[in-house]
């Protein structure tokens, strides 16, 4: 039995570091190629565009290691299968529980080492790529992604901000913006006050205290006051009191960065702590919380499904063995992604949707592992 446990144990650390090369540089090529190349082209020097890909590949590491562990599954009993020495160790009375051991082992270490990796590399590496890419901004002329975000007060949510044209750098102006107050009256909280539209807004110092909007439209919709101006040009000193874009240019680039790897696990917690004290709801970030865990559990589950997969009657090429993983993989993301929205939206409780297809993933063990041993 030591034998075939150093066998599995060698074929499954050997497709694991190959595996994590494939599949990383697959997920790059899927999520960042494109757009480190559209940075070059516009701009950015080549070094900090490289150095905006090595702060990415961390959390893409992370999310590697369960396809790594399901493709050195296979391929590792894939090996025994092509051999037939599945059949020499089911004749000499071997469970294949027991031959399952050494994946259980290594894929218990990955699940370790992936959340202490998790916590401990990917959220300094997710803050040095949002603030490089951030950086970056200021070589970037412009673009017309449209950008969005809430300014908040103690009663709740204060503004909304529309961005729908996006920036141009060069004149420090964001295109096609749109403004929503809140009203400040005790008696009509949490109702729109008023709307601002501009065709541009221009920065005019880099505080973000003052800016210009152009070709601008104020639609006041309480029921106490019900008008619509128009005007070439405002300024935030004539605008009614509180209502502006609420940051710098830079600060407006920097909006929408809500990246939750930014954050320890312990760190998520106290945030999440903290906004239910002050009654906000923390649906999205618990779902967050809860994927830091089950993340790193996949790498566990997908190497005991592996297992029984790699067991086929018939002898196949390594080529089949990666097909299966894609596959499984294909359906695994698009549950998680299915139940991530679903979770963030409050849909279903944020530990059900982090945890759904590993659930699932569990069954299928079960299933798969109870016919592999008869």
């Amino acid at each position: 039995m030591r034998l075939i446990d150093k066998l599995i144990y060698h074929e499954l650390f050997v497709w694991i570091g190959s595996s994590i090369a494939l599949f990383l540089v697959m997920l790059f090529g899927a999520g960042y190629l494109a757009k480190t190349m559209d940075l070059i082209v516009q701009g950015v020097p080549v070094f900090t565009v490289l150095m905006i890909a090595i702060y990415a590949l961390p959390a893409l590491f992370t999310q590697t290691l369960p396809m790594a562990m399901l493709l050195s599954s296979l391929q590792a009993f894939g090996r025994l299968s092509g051999d037939s020495e599945n059949i020499a160790i089911a004749a000499s009375g071997i469970s294949f529980y027991r031959v399952c051991q050494p994946v259980v082992v290594v894929g218990l270490s990955v699940s370790v080492i992936a959340f202490i990796w998790n916590d401990t590399v990917v959220p300094p590496a997710a803050r040095a790529y949002w603030s490089t890419l951030q950086s970056a901004t200021k070589h970037i002329q412009a673009t017309d992604q449209p950008l969005h975000y809430i300014i908040e007060n103690s009663h709740g949510v204060d503004e909304v901000v529309n961005i729908q044209g996006g920036y141009d750098a060069r004149t420090q102006s964001l295109r096609n913006v749109t403004i929503i107050k809140f009203s400040e009256n005790p008696k009509t909280y949490g109702r729109v006050w008023m709307v601002l539209h501009a065709q541009r807004a221009i920065a005019r110092d880099p505080k973000g205290l003052n800016w210009d909007y152009i070709n601008a439209k104020i639609v006041w919709l309480l029921p106490y006051k019900r008008d619509v101006m128009y005007a070439q040009k405002l300024s935030t000193s004539t605008l009614p009191k509180g209502v502006r874009v609420g940051k710098t240019f830079r600060g407006v680039m920097q909006a929408e960065v809500t990246d939750n790897n930014q954050k320890s696990f312990g760190e998520l917690r106290r945030e999440i702590i903290a906004e239910r004290s002050q009654g906000m709801d923390p649906l999205g970030d618990e779902v967050d919380l809860y994927q830091k865990l089950s993340l790193p559990l996949a790498s566990l589950i997908f190497g005991v499904v592996g297992a029984p997969l790699g067991i086929r009657p018939q002898r196949g090429s390594r080529a089949v063995g990666f097909g299966i993983a894609l596959l499984i993989i294909f359906l695994y993301w698009v549950i998680y992604h299915a139940a991530y929205y679903v979770g963030k939206s409050g849909g279903i409780p944020p530990m059900a949707a982090a945890f759904l297809p590993d659930l699932l993933g569990v069954i299928a063990v079960s299933l798969l592992v109870a016919r592999a041993s008869r």
